[in-house]
């Protein structure tokens, strides 16, 4: 008896082996998938550290030194979602877009010594929820008052 066709056993066969061979490369689209957002996140996590950082430091000592006795500006925050802008009431100030919202940011002033009054330790925290778990990535700088 000549046959051209495949029974249900050989397609059946034919199906396992082929899902044994794809079902590793769809695993790695999905990790690499994964691993492209998280450097995304970590890319704009950078670039909004180092920008809140640029405009802290672009308001001054004298700036800082009010806002660590009065809080006026409201720039001191815990946990606060990355939106609109940091200083509310410059019109200057760097207006961070709606998409930035899912990243948190603590930001801490104090003068850096007791002894030494012209310089305020600034300390930028910024955080955002991947899918598995929570990254944070701090940030730094020393603002000084030369005339002071």
């Amino acid at each position: 008896m000549n046959k051209k066709g495949l029974t249900l056993i050989e397609l059946l066969a034919t199906l396992l082996i082929f899902s044994l061979g794809i079902i590793p490369i769809l695993v790695l689209f999905n990790t690499g998938y994964k691993q492209t957002a998280q450097a995304k996140h970590l890319m704009i996590a950078q670039s909004i550290g180092r920008t809140m950082i640029s405009e802290i430091k672009s308001l001054g000592f004298a700036v800082l030194s009010e806002e660590i006795s009065s809080s006026a500006l409201g720039l001191v925050q815990e946990k606060k979602p990355v939106e609109g802008r940091l200083v509310s009431s410059d019109e200057d100030s760097i207006l961070y877009p709606e998409y930035y919202g899912r990243f948190l940011y603590t930001l801490r002033l104090e003068k850096a010594t007791a002894i030494n009054n012209n310089k305020i330790r600034v300390e930028l925290e910024i955080e955002w929820q991947e899918p598995d778990r929570r990254f944070s990535m701090p940030f730094g700088t020393v603002v000084v008052g030369y005339d002071t």
